[in-house]
């Protein structure tokens, strides 16, 4: 019998075309890192059960393309995330300004779920053409004070050694959880363990257990109709290369 996630969280990979986002989260998902950047269709989606400190976690994980063509696809993606993780290439200072206008979308479309934010400078492999300085992202990090209520976090990884991806992971799934914690906590003292009770009896119509499941149910049937619509599109993409 397989044992079901108690919690399911939903992120946001974000930020310009070709900063190493996918390649992040295949290395995070353990598949091996290539070189070719895969452009995604609008969205590209994963799942991952992970166990934070002896608890059964539910990530979803949604790698929101970034070119321009997509900006009015991607809103209906920020529904319901907790936290969105921006990258920016570190060999490319332009896509570091550029992460303010990536959190500015995010708080827009995922409003008040939104409850963390990590910026990530990726490819820090490359030491011989890092162009960013600590200086220029402290810079940005105070500029998002002016976006957000809750601090940014920052990291630094690299999608080809895979340097601080397992790190900056459980980090977030450990501080999603205690952010959850104490955001119910605080709910409690406010309004009494009763109130919160019947509250929820009122505004649920399944146990958590229940909602977990079906979260999970819904997450392997988008992955398998996904899996189908890329493997339709690359017959389409053959056919025309044969015509």
């Amino acid at each position: 019998m397989s044992i079901e996630p108690k919690r399911a969280y939903k992120i946001v990979l974000i930020g310009d075309p070709e900063v190493g986002k996918t390649s992040i989260r295949r290395k995070y998902m353990g598949k091996s890192f290539r070189a070719d950047y895969l452009k995604t269709l609008g969205a590209d989606f994963a799942a991952q059960k992970v166990n934070v400190e002896g608890e059964l976690v539910l990530l979803t994980i949604w790698d929101l393309a970034g070119q321009s063509i997509f900006h009015g696809m991607r809103s209906s993606f920020y529904h319901g995330c907790k936290c969105a993780l921006i990258v920016f290439d570190v060999t490319n200072p332009s896509s570091l300004e550029n992460c303010l206008k990536w959190g500015e979308e995010a708080v827009k479309f995922a409003k008040n779920s939104l409850r963390k934010i990590y910026l990530i400078g990726n490819k820090i492999d490359l030491t011989d053409d890092v162009e960013v300085t600590q200086e220029d992202v402290n810079k940005i990090v105070r500029k998002f004070d002016e976006i957000v209520k809750f601090p940014v976090k920052t990291y630094e990884t690299s999608a080809l050694t895979g340097e601080n991806i397992i790190e900056l992971f459980e980090h977030m799934s450990k501080n999603l959880i205690i952010g959850e914690d104490t955001d119910e906590a605080a709910f409690n003292n406010e309004h009494g363990k009763q109130e919160e009770e019947v509250e929820v009896q009122n505004d649920q119509e399944m146990s958590d257990k229940e909602k977990i499941s079906h979260v999970t149910s819904l997450v392997e049937d988008l992955e398998n109709k996904m899996n189908e619509v890329t493997k339709k599109l690359k017959d389409v993409k053959n056919s025309l290369e044969n015509m």
